[in-house]
């Protein structure tokens, strides 16, 4: 258990060593594992550091299909008291060319400036990766065993194939008798403890009009005198039409986003008003592409939007696409045309991710909070995310748990020149060596 001895001699390890968890963070960055490409990093960096660097009791290169050559490092030691596992996900988002001339520095040769580490993927998720190994390390080496506790680097999950990753892992810890009574992600959350997420689907909305030649469009849109065709009977401009229904789904958009409430949304943070990662308005839905049309010299007879929409834990998934549907298909009784030629709607084509939510009076998130006030000398943030990870699909195998760890959406996560702050590297590498200790009844 901790007290201040113990927590002394954690917290000197961890800075007598601070420039080699740097130096950590700095090879995994090295590792260009984009995903679908995270064999490399797992079978010659990750795995090779655990084999040598940690002791647990089981250790293995889980590959969950063999022929996918996506392996997962997966680890535990069993004991007889409460079980805790540590989730991280070793992927990164690519770097596209365009991309690439905003850099100030080549994404897979990190730089130091500033004192912050610059690359992609410094902050989602390779800097919480490297508290994850680094705060067991300094447990260990310190004398003391870790028992309880599990641990999953997984593949997978910048798009979503948990089946690979997360799940996948999880499942084989599981089989090899791991009973895991919370988990804990270090995704960048900026040190906020994050129990709540928003779920997000695509759907796309199409709709059919009339080509006709563009000389014919004034026709097309005003009235002629008697016998000559007009309106709808020339032709009818399918972006127009898509047009008005991104209009609606503006007005949807914001008028469910301002009667939401909850004690994480908006502003955010509990009980200090103070969170940067919050899940905001927790109800967006953004046009992600338009197309229409078949050639210049025609009215457009066909368009189509492509959609993302994020929506709160509070709101079930049936109940958003409901919503959606039934304003476009009232709003479509309006029209001459549409009510004759309803928009076609499509649903999670390529994905949803459901939200996760966890309590904020759950026992281990409270016992969270109160280490990290003890090490940072700061209260704990309860907040959510505005994004999405695999904390849902660690639930719905029966476990629940939360995100905490460096890094923070802001710090051009995804974008040009990502980094992760030194200073907060290290200090979240104590908290989280006091928080296995404590949770894990080590001692």
């Amino acid at each position: 258990m901790i007290n201040a001895s113990n927590a002394s001699t954690i917290n000197h390890w961890i800075e007598e060593h601070r420039e080699e968890i740097v130096d950590f963070c700095c090879k995994l960055i090295e590792y260009r594992s984009i995903t679908g490409s995270e064999q490399e990093i797992q079978e010659k960096f990750l795995f090779p550091f655990v084999e040598k660097e940690l002791d647990f009791d089981y250790k293995e290169l889980h590959y969950v299909t063999p022929e996918e050559k996506r392996p997962n490092v997966i680890c535990f030691s069993k004991g007889e008291k409460r079980q805790l596992l540590l989730n991280g996900h070793v992927d990164v988002v690519d770097v596209p060319k365009v991309q690439l001339t905003r850099w100030q520095s080549d994404p897979w040769c990190p730089t130091i400036r500033d004192g912050k580490i610059f690359g992609r993927g410094a902050s989602d998720m390779k800097g919480g990766i490297t508290c994850m190994l680094w705060a067991i390390k300094a447990i260990q080496s310190v004398g003391w065993k870790t028992k309880n506790l599990g641990l999953e680097l997984v593949v997978g999950e910048e798009h979503m194939d948990h089946m690979l990753g997360t799940t996948g892992a999880t499942r084989r810890l599981l089989e090899r008798g791991c009973k895991f009574d919370f988990c804990l992600t270090l995704e960048p959350t900026n040190c906020e403890i994050h129990v709540a997420s928003c779920g997000t689907f695509d759907f796309e909305v199409s709709v059919e009009g009339k080509e006709t030649h563009t000389a014919n469009r004034n026709v097309m849109l005003y009235p002629q005198r008697w016998g000559i065709p007009c309106g709808d009977e020339v032709g009818v401009d399918a972006i127009a039409k898509i047009v008005d229904i991104v209009k609606l789904l503006q007005k949807i958009e914001r008028e469910t986003a301002i009667n939401l409430r909850h004690q994480i949304l908006g502003g955010g943070g509990f009980p200090i008003p103070m969170d940067e990662q919050g899940l905001g308005s927790a109800f967006t839905i953004n046009v992600s592409f338009i197309e229409g049309g078949s050639y210049i010299a025609s009215v457009a007879g066909n368009a189509k939007i492509t959609c993302q929409c994020y929506y709160p834990p509070s709101m079930q998934f049936e109940m958003v696409k409901k919503l959606i549907a039934e304003a476009i298909e009232n709003y479509s009784k309006t029209d001459s045309w549409l009510k004759n030629h309803p928009p076609k709607i499509t649903f999670a084509k390529s994905f949803h991710w459901p939200p996760y939510q966890t309590s904020m009076e759950h026992p281990v998130a409270q016992m969270l909070a109160k280490v990290h006030e003890k090490v940072t000398g700061r209260k704990a943030i309860f907040s959510g995310t505005k994004g999405v990870n695999d904390i849902t699909f660690i639930q719905e195998l029966g476990i629940p748990g939360a995100s905490y760890g460096p890094g923070n959406i802001f710090m051009n996560i995804h974008g040009p020149n990502e980094y992760i702050p030194i200073e907060q590297l290290i200090e979240t590498t104590k908290t989280l060596a006091h928080f296995i200790i404590e949770y894990c009844n080590i001692s």
